[in-house]
């Protein structure tokens, strides 16, 4: 009995040990993570994180790149389009002025002038346009970048340089204009153009004469008309030195007066000289003014054909057989067989 009851009392009392510990000893809920997984699993995510980081970074500045060449792109569409706009209007402009100016003939000259400063003025406006409305740039930009291309440029196309400061010493000075009738360099003809770079002349044997800028600027310039309409044109005439000078004046005067092309408003003169080459001749200069600049040949050939008939029609005008203008008239010589002895 004493023996049942120990064996009694030590299982109870196992039981009691056994119990508690075995409690403490059971495997983990599947619901919950051991600390091991856990720790896995954040080193993971982590390496993925950092590994996936770069690839993140790059699309957003792909994105940007892309967006900044297709910004600047369609810039650089709108910049030509405005400059390929601009060259038409300068064209169409250029056209209308030209027009009105053959139609009119007393506002010839003005609308003629008006060509370069309208070319000049509408490209100035097309480049602010682009550089400041089209690329955004600031004044300050726009003046730095403006010396940096003039040093490039300047030791690049020097005389080039120079023939656009003509071209606008010029245009400013006004010593000349488009219609004007002038004479630079040996070339003497109206001015069609004033370009930036060089000045066109046609001469009057419908010759285009291109003269650079720098040129004109720094030599001596002749301008017949100064801006007007009218140009005083010198007509040249020769007779005998045995003829009345008095007479020979009065029909030069009176050819010039009588022509159709003379402006009357201004006054006409005639100078006679006297000049001794291969005989005693008498220089008539009628000093006239022409109503166009464009009919000035035509004025001094009319004057001369006028005057050589009204000379002829006096017996003023030797006819040709005379060898020399100095000699008097005479006597034709016969023409017959000698008499006979």
């Amino acid at each position: 009995m004493v023996l049942a009851r120990l064996l009694y009392s030590g299982l109870l009392a196992g039981l009691l040990l056994v119990g508690p510990a075995s409690a403490q000893e059971q495997p983990p809920s599947p619901q919950q993570p051991s600390p091991n997984a856990a720790t896995l699993d954040a080193a993971s995510s982590d390496t993925a994180t950092t590994t996936a980081a770069p690839l993140g970074a790059q699309d957003p500045t792909l994105r940007e790149v892309g967006e900044t060449a297709r910004s600047f792109g369609l810039r650089a569409l709108g910049a030509v389009l405005v400059l390929v706009l601009t060259f038409f209007v300068i064209n169409g402009v250029a056209f209308i002025l030209e027009t009105l100016a053959e139609r009119n003939a007393e506002r010839r000259l003005l609308y003629k002038r008006l060509v370069p400063i309208f070319r000049v003025l509408l490209w100035g406006i097309a480049l602010y346009v682009v550089l400041r409305g089209i690329f955004d740039v600031d004044a300050q930009g726009l003046f730095a970048a403006a010396a940096a291309i003039g040093v490039a440029i300047g030791f690049a196309a020097q005389d080039l340089l120079k023939n656009i400061f003509g071209g606008l010493v010029i245009l400013f000075d006004q010593s000349f204009q488009v219609g004007d009738k002038i004479l630079v360099g040996g070339t003497y003809g109206e001015v069609t153009s004033i370009g930036l770079r060089s000045t066109r002349i046609v001469t009057p044997d419908d010759n285009l004469v291109t003269v650079p800028n720098a040129q004109v600027a720094d030599g001596q310039v002749s301008n017949a008309n100064a801006g007007e309409l009218n140009c005083q044109v010198g007509t040249d005439l020769y007779l005998p030195g045995w003829v009345d000078e008095g007479r020979a004046k009065d029909i030069a005067y009176q050819s010039a007066v009588s022509s159709p092309y003379v402006y009357l408003e201004k006054p006409v003169v005639v100078l006679v000289k006297d000049e001794y080459d291969e005989g005693h001749l008498v220089h008539l200069k009628v000093k006239a003014y022409v109503i166009d600049t464009r009919y000035e040949a035509l004025l001094a050939s009319d004057i001369t054909e006028r005057a050589r008939r009204a000379y002829r029609a006096e017996d003023l005008l030797p006819p040709m057989s005379h060898s020399h203008f100095g000699s008097s008239p005479s006597s034709p010589t016969p023409t017959g067989p000698p008499p006979a002895s």
